[in-house]
């Protein structure tokens, strides 16, 4: 009886293991799963079930004008990809330090824009991605002055959408009755300039203006004084410090520099090219500093998009970047924007007729010097060590001991 109990248990099974699918097995050939591991920012995390688009979330600080341009362009790669954008638009004067907290806390975004001063600092303390790893297809290649602001380890963390290099505005009837028949090239230029302001009496009078919310007017001054020297740093920083009392500051945008200039009551203004091709008529002029053409432009603002390294979707989120800061969307968007590209190959072609700048575009292609100096520390640090000394709050001696001095 018991033998043939076991005749039928095993036919049984016989006749349930040839009814199982043949995907199917009863041990696993891959056996037992590993235990999660921290995140690599070097290794490819999957970037989402097959089937199911992700939501891009992507953190930018725009004006409202710019933002619903962005949209427009997105809402084109959401056609084509079905990959839907949520926007987020922060605060233009929130600095590096709200973005770590966004990071850092809750949610993260699949995609930021920040600075492109700011990418190797993120970079480096692990706030990123390297976008290279997942970009399959090379982009065009950005301005040479842009590349050491994307680059850290080896490795490029960031995608540059569009620049504002800084420019040197004035009256030329004003200079002219100072000394000068265009914006000055040399501390001896600016020296004659300070000369004159002082002989005059009884008037309201300012040698230049800049804006202290980030260090772009300092590094205009710096460079407008021509390639200089590294042994002579010391003298032009004491020089700057010496100038100080005849400084206009201001710690946000300004409408008051134009009327000032208009009036005599301002030489030279250090301002945005963006800021000039929306306010700039026929009385004033504008010149690139000096340097540009010996060292590259640095005095020039950079907006980036970067990964963060908690980016639940880094490959749809490099597609995403790879459209929209293509060149034919980088076109597209300055002359919806006004901001001109950051991509080289548009500065070797004719420009649209509508884009006005008042140096040679050749000044854009002008690259840095092979063994150029870089801030100490973040630039975070940087501009607020800039802001303390144009506003007298600390030495030149203070100055350059927390940066380093110039940043070429």
């Amino acid at each position: 009886m018991k033998r043939r109990y076991y005749w039928l248990l095993l036919a049984v099974l016989l006749l349930s293991l040839t009814s199982m699918p043949p995907s199917m097995s009863l041990i696993s050939r891959e056996g037992s799963k590993p235990n999660p591991q921290p995140l690599n920012p070097l290794v490819r995390p999957d970037g989402g079930t097959e089937g199911n688009l992700p939501v891009l979330r992507i953190r930018v600080s725009l004006s409202q004008a710019e933002l619903s341009e962005l949209k427009k362009m997105s809402g084109n790669f959401t056609l084509s990809t079905g990959i839907e954008v949520a926007f987020t638009n922060a605060e233009p004067e929130e600095g590096a330090d709200a973005l770590k907290e966004d990071l850092t806390i809750g949610d993260s975004p699949d995609i930021i824009m920040t600075d492109g001063r700011n990418i190797a600092d993120l970079a480096s303390r692990g706030y990123l991605l390297p976008v290279d790893v997942y970009q399959s297809i090379p982009g065009s290649s950005p301005l040479s002055a842009l590349i050491p602001r994307m680059q850290w380890n080896g490795y490029n963390w960031g995608i540059p959408l569009d620049i504002d290099p800084y420019v040197l505005v004035y009256s030329p009837k004003r200079l002219t009755e100072l000394g000068l028949t265009g914006a000055p090239k040399s501390m001896e230029q600016w020296g004659l300039l300070l000369e004159h302001l002082r002989a005059e009496q009884g008037r309201e009078h300012y040698l230049l203006a800049a804006d202290t919310r980030n260090p772009y007017g300092y590094i205009a001054l710096w460079e407008s004084m021509g390639n200089i020297p590294e042994a002579e740093s010391t003298q032009v920083l004491a020089w700057m410090q010496e100038a100080r009392s005849y400084y206009y500051l201001t710690s946000r945008y300004n409408p008051d520099i134009w009327d000032m200039l208009q009036d005599g009551k301002l030489a030279v203004a250090l301002l945005p090219l963006s800021e000039w091709q929306m306010r700039g008529n026929g009385t004033l002029a504008a010149e690139a500093p000096a340097a540009v053409a010996f060292n590259g432009y640095q005095a020039m603002y950079s907006r980036f998009f970067a990964l963060p390294a908690k980016s639940a979707s880094p490959e749809e989120a490099v597609s995403w970047l790879s459209y929209i800061t293509s060149s034919n969307a980088q076109l597209e968007w300055m002359e919806n924007t006004g901001r001109l590209p950051a991509l080289d190959e548009l500065y070797r072609k004719t420009l649209p007729a509508a884009v006005k700048l008042p140096f040679a575009a050749g000044l854009l292609l002008a690259e840095p010097e092979e063994n150029a100096k870089q801030q100490a520390g973040t630039w975070g640090e940087y501009t607020e060590a800039a802001a303390l000394f144009l506003s007298g709050k600390i030495s030149a001696e203070e100055f350059t001991g927390q940066t380093g001095g110039a940043l070429e």
